[in-house]
């Protein structure tokens, strides 16, 4: 069974600095970056339907990850909620059977650019 674990982080400075950044997308106020916060050694997809934005924009963030044939489909809301300009980051685990079995772990940056909501 898959479990997939979204683990927001209100601290990003307990956070190492990521590796690597890959871009997801930009918007009117957001850029959308991930990297690896483990050692997978195949390629992930990660893409929008619609592009993030904070303020007040909904849509699913899908992933691929092709070695384990894992395909999701993660829905977000940012509905209500007011964000102020700055960095945040978002780490995501795909966990099969017990925590023991870890498939990936990807660590989202998010900067948002509006002080505006």
């Amino acid at each position: 069974m898959f479990l997939l674990m979204l683990l927001s982080t209100l601290f990003p400075s307990t956070l190492p600095e990521p590796g690597k950044q890959y871009w997801v997308c930009n918007s009117s106020d957001v850029s959308l970056w991930y990297t690896y916060c483990d050692n997978v050694n195949y390629p992930i997809s990660v893409r929008n339907e619609p592009c993030v934005e904070l303020k007040g924009s909904k849509g699913h963030l899908l992933i691929s990850y092709i070695p384990k044939t894992v395909n999701t489909s993660v829905p977000f809301s940012f509905r209500g909620i007011l964000f102020s300009k700055g960095k945040y980051r978002c780490v995501v685990e795909a966990i099969a059977g017990n925590t023991e079995e870890m498939l990936f772990c990807l660590n989202f940056t998010i900067i948002h650019y509006s002080a505006s909501n």
